[in-house]
């Protein structure tokens, strides 16, 4: 699309001219796809030292969780991790991140806008940002922005066809997994291997994509972990994870008053999910254990998963929003997110 602004770049092209450009991030291969493509991760920061004695599962059982990571030291620095494109097709936050690390590095976004007090928030955590973890599923859509396409375009793109070529949809497109072997096109949900990285095997053999979040997760402990999505034409919201203790339940439910309070100051919709939902569990088939629960459970600080509208031209759950809008949501998520890990807060 001519239309797309200048400041809204979400390709793989895109990633690779930002890993050129960068000074001040130490920028580190995670892994390859399923289809041989680079992972990229940035880091800004500097990393703790964790006086780790046990896992999280023993430290938890001995009723001392600094033994799996210690966060009491005075020089702690929190960390943030920031995911990108976990479903192809879903590249919003791509185009957040890319804004993102221009912001750390010069003080001013892709759009030439200054932004020197997110500069120096940032500068006060770690900060670990992937601006796509998936891009084989990526490298399925080829075009750089859903705005302005129809529901059913977003449908054949992101979830595919069946062998049939009928539409794979959602969320039948999960009742097959993996989908390689039942379909005529591999939509952007699913890595080369026909993968969806949301519902991974996490016991068992996982994807390399999958086991690099769960190597960072385990070694950094964020305190914060976003997965960014898309989620057609929603009110932006951010959906915690389905199995997680009461006081990460707590956090979340912190962080999502702070961004309806944020979002409502900019005159944007911001939609809280956690109070309709209870995060699902008492359902008669309880929601599934997905990607942000076992995050979750893996380095014991809250995963979270953030649905941002895609702007579609028609959607039954919504109006679509513009490219400033989408912008504008993800930077206010960003900076709320600082400003929170940067305060204590009661949990």
């Amino acid at each position: 699309m001519s239309d797309i602004p200048k400041y809204y770049k979400t390709n793989l092209i895109d990633i690779e001219n930002c890993k050129k450009a960068v000074n001040k991030a130490k920028v580190v291969t995670l892994c390859h796809s399923a289809g041989g493509r680079p992972v990229y991760m940035f880091c800004y920061g500097k990393q703790n030292v964790f006086r780790r004695t046990a896992n999280l599962s023993s430290a938890l059982g001995g009723h001392n969780k600094g033994c799996f990571a210690d966060k009491t030291s005075m020089d702690y620095i929190p960390t943030l991790l920031l995911v990108g494109c976990v479903h192809g097709g879903e590249f919003e936050g791509t185009a957040a991140l890319l804004n993102l690390i221009n912001i750390i590095e010069t003080g001013y976004d892709l759009a030439k806008t200054k932004f020197l007090e997110l500069k120096s928030l940032c500068e006060k955590v770690n900060l670990l940002i992937i601006p796509c973890i998936n891009p084989d599923g990526r490298s399925h859509i080829p075009f750089d922005s859903f705005i302005g396409k129809s529901f059913t375009e977003l449908r054949y793109y992101n979830q595919g066809t069946w062998a049939d070529g009928t539409l794979c949809g959602w969320p039948e497109c999960k009742l097959r997994h993996p989908i390689k072997d039942y379909v005529d096109y591999l939509g952007g949900y699913f890595n080369d291997d026909g993968i969806n990285l949301m519902h991974d095997d996490f016991f068992g053999k996982k994807a390399d994509e999958t086991q690099a979040l769960f190597s960072v997760c385990e070694q950094y402990v964020p305190d914060f972990t976003v997965l960014l999505h898309g989620g057609t034409n929603t009110k932006n919201c951010v959906l915690g994870p389905a199995y997680a203790p009461a006081q990460i339940k707590k956090r979340v439910s912190q962080l999502d008053e702070l961004l309806k309070s944020a979002c409502a100051e900019q005159n944007l919709e911001y939609y809280v999910a956690h109070k309709d939902s209870d995060y699902g569990e008492k359902k008669e088939i309880p929601v599934s254990f997905n990607l942000p629960s076992a995050l979750t459970q893996l380095c014991g600080e809250p995963c979270v998963t953030y649905e941002s509208n895609q702007g579609l031209t028609d959607c039954p759950n919504g109006k679509g929003y513009s490219y400033d809008e989408i912008y504008s949501h993800h930077l206010i998520l960003f900076k709320t997110l600082i400003e929170y890990l940067t305060q204590k807060r009661p949990v």
